[in-house]
């Protein structure tokens, strides 16, 4: 999960116990921005401009603080980072303020922490200017508070985000830094009075086991957490072409390169891995997109009939010939011709596609002229063709020849970062207005293994779509065999009674295949640091 994941409709709940509105344990009040900026003004007149900062900080520090021990038991973050990041789309969210961050140093492990940003159309200096005139200092307090609560939770050190120029002493925005408390120098006395009073980490515990029961609750009532955030921009520039994973990105790369060229392309991998949507990418990226792009299944007809339907024949060439007929490789003209599943190939055909492939020319069954080939020729196989040719069922020079570009497409289990955005293209394709997924449908379908890759990610979001109508997608809506999930049991980590350290081995694997070798999320599942993890990786000890 990373911060861009994030959606209102499913962060801030529609309705909770008792009918009203939820944030995880939460229940939400809404309260006017001139109602706020009308407490803050009293509160200013009675207790004092430091007393009122001062408490107007602290409620915004615990505010950050149980909004980011939320976000840490809502979701799992790719990164400690991915959940820090997500605070600034929260404060949006909750209409503090537009966060922008310019410079970013997040290290958990060494305590390192350096932040730079501005906020825009901030309430509290919004509020501030409709009451008053220009202020001699800076008066986003609740804001500052809010994002040194969360930083601190998610750094495990207290920080302090401080405003360091405000849009309501007359400038354009309003300006952050944020660091270690212990390292900006200042007196004492000049620190924000909301740290120091207790230590993050007795403050976290408590809060952790108060949340662990408010969760509980909301969960028993099946409180639904949705989502309301403007569609953030894709990591993908083709809205077919859905993706994440670096993976796929240099697959992507791969495919902008030849897409130029007119080489023929293998493309391999397991079925339902999305091939023949690289295939279609690469037409729409290349020079014959306004030719047509055709495909054939090579698997799904007979002999005969897949010899007619390639080459092409002529009137009279076998019984039911009353015509002559184009092949694909001709009727293809200038554009693509997708042979998918070329593995199947009877090695007749083989024969005919390789003189094909050398002559650039086709001649029909039955007849004897030959007709150029303009086409580019890509080829799909879920099987492994460089076994086939060892076994002797597919002709070497053949793959040679396909095998130009050779493009392998990982299975999904392999690019677990692809699962969300293409669970949202599916679930938006289906259901454009629908609020989105609970914390916990998300877990599931990242955990899950998906045998039949985006093919079976499509039918389960659909299938679920259908279940959940109008409600938010929970792990229940799911097809049951994605539902039941593919983690292994005990028993399975636990055969042939291995010794303590080769369970600690096969139990370490199994966490690494859940987190789809996230090194920081699995070090943080085992309890060990990630150089901990590292370091015991490079030794084969895991």
């Amino acid at each position: 999960m990373r911060a861009d994941d994030l959606r209102s409709q499913e962060v801030l709940a529609s309705k909770g116990m008792g009918g009203f509105p939820v944030f995880a344990s939460s229940r939400i009040m809404v309260m006017g921005t001139r109602s706020l900026g009308q407490m803050q003004a009293d509160m200013i007149r009675i207790l004092g401009k430091e007393n009122a900062t001062a408490i107007m900080g602290r409620h915004g520090y615990e505010a950050g603080m149980a909004t980011a021990m939320a976000m840490a038991e809502l979701y799992d973050w790719d990164s400690d980072e991915e959940w820090f990041k997500a605070g600034a789309v929260l404060r949006s969210m909750a209409g503090l303020a537009h966060e922008k961050i310019f410079s970013l140093g997040f290290d958990k492990e060494s305590g390192r922490f350096h932040m730079e940003g501005e906020w825009r159309d901030s309430l509290e200096a919004t509020q501030f200017l409709r009451q008053h005139d220009q202020a001699s200092g800076a008066v986003c307090c609740i804001l500052s508070g809010w994002a040194s609560g969360y930083a601190s939770v998610c750094m495990g050190k207290e920080i302090w985000i401080q405003e360091i120029s405000c849009r309501a002493q007359g400038n354009r925005v309003c300006r952050f830094e944020g660091r270690p408390a212990d390292e900006w120098r200042v007196l004492p006395e000049d620190k924000p009075r909301f740290l120091g009073r207790n230590s993050i980490e007795e403050t976290m515990s408590g809060m952790r086991n108060q949340l662990q029961q408010a969760w509980k609750e909301v969960e028993d009532h099946r409180a639904e957490i949705q989502i309301l955030r403007e569609q953030l921009e894709s990591p993908e520039a083709d809205e077919h072409f859905v993706y994440r994973s670096e993976e796929m990105a240099r697959v992507r790369a791969l495919a902008e390169k030849v897409a130029a060229t007119d080489s023929t392309i293998l493309i391999t991998g397991e079925s339902g891995t999305g091939k023949e949507v690289l295939v279609r990418f690469i037409h729409r990226h290349s020079a014959r997109q306004s030719h047509p792009v055709l495909a054939i299944d090579c698997a799904a007809m007979p002999k005969n009939l897949l010899e007619s339907e390639l080459f092409g024949h002529v009137k009279g060439a076998f019984t039911g010939a009353e015509r002559d007929k184009r092949g694909l490789f001709v009727a293809a003209g200038s554009g693509t011709l997708f042979l998918d599943e070329i593995g199947e190939l009877p090695l007749e055909l083989q024969v005919k596609l390789l003189r094909v492939l050398q002559e650039r020319a086709a001649r029909p069954v039955g007849g004897i002229r030959t007709y150029p080939i303009h086409a580019r020729i890509v080829a799909a196989t879920n099987r492994d063709l460089e076994k086939m040719v060892t076994e002797g069922s597919f002709r070497e020079d053949l793959y040679y020849r396909l095998a130009v570009i050779p493009i392998h497409v990982p299975p999904l289990r392999q690019r677990r970062q692809d699962i969300l955005p293409l669970a949202r293209y599916f679930l938006n394709r289906f259901s454009p207005d629908h609020p989105g997924f609970t914390p916990a449908f998300v877990r599931k379908i990242s955990t899950y293994d998906w045998p039949g890759n985006i093919r079976e990610l499509e039918n389960a979001i659909e299938h679920a779509s259908v279940l959940a109508g109008g409600d938010q997608l929970c792990p229940e809506h799911l097809p049951l065999a994605v539902a039941r999930g593919s983690d292994q049991s005990i028993s399975d980590l636990t055969a042939h009674w291995p010794t303590e350290a080769e369970l600690v081995r096969r139990y370490a694997q199994e966490v690494l295949r859940h987190t789809g070798n996230n090194r920081t999320r699995a070090a943080r599942i085992l309890d060990i640091s990630a150089s901990t993890l590292w370091r015991r990786l490079e030794s084969g000890k895991l």
